[in-house]
């Protein structure tokens, strides 16, 4: 096979006008390297990374605040009355779907979402008091339309 020559071939362009299409418009792909948190209208559910970046804790108090839409990830012991466990059994390190429509409901009116869609943000470790926390920031979440449930007949 003959080797194909380039200079002749191919129209030399200029760069002039092109702009970096940011990484961040492409946000499917934090779901594999960042903690995350996903929302419907029925529930909610968090990724491994984000059970990880927690010690795979048992349980976690949940904290939101409103104005800023962020929710706060706090590991707890089974001591604490609003504890959450968000695995799905002692034994395995995998993260549960947590079924809670009526605080799903509840953020979606407060923060003016469509109930047709699912919300997800990246979460990001943080620390208070030296405590390692995980915020996740949902004033700009990623979202998509919610899958239909089949109606069987």
């Amino acid at each position: 096979m003959a080797a194909v020559s380039f200079s002749n071939e191919i129209e030399e362009i200029s760069l002039d006008g092109f702009q970096v299409v940011g990484g961040e418009y492409f946000t499917r792909r934090v779901a594999y390297y960042a903690p995350t948190c996903t929302i419907w209208s029925g529930g909610l559910t968090f990724n491994r990374v984000a059970l990880t970046a927690l010690n795979n804790c048992e349980r976690v108090r949940m904290e939101l605040h409103p104005q800023k839409k962020g929710i706060l990830l706090v590991p707890v012991t089974i001591k604490d009355k609003d504890g959450i466990p968000w695995r799905k059994n002692i034994k395995e390190y995998a993260p549960r779907r947590m079924e809670c429509s009526r605080f799903t409901s509840t953020l979606y009116e407060l923060w003016s979402w469509d109930p047709g869609c699912v919300y997800r943000a990246a979460g990001r470790v943080v620390t208070v008091d030296n405590k390692v926390l995980l915020l996740f920031d949902f004033s700009c979440p990623e979202q998509w339309k919610a899958k239909e449930k089949r109606v069987e007949k």
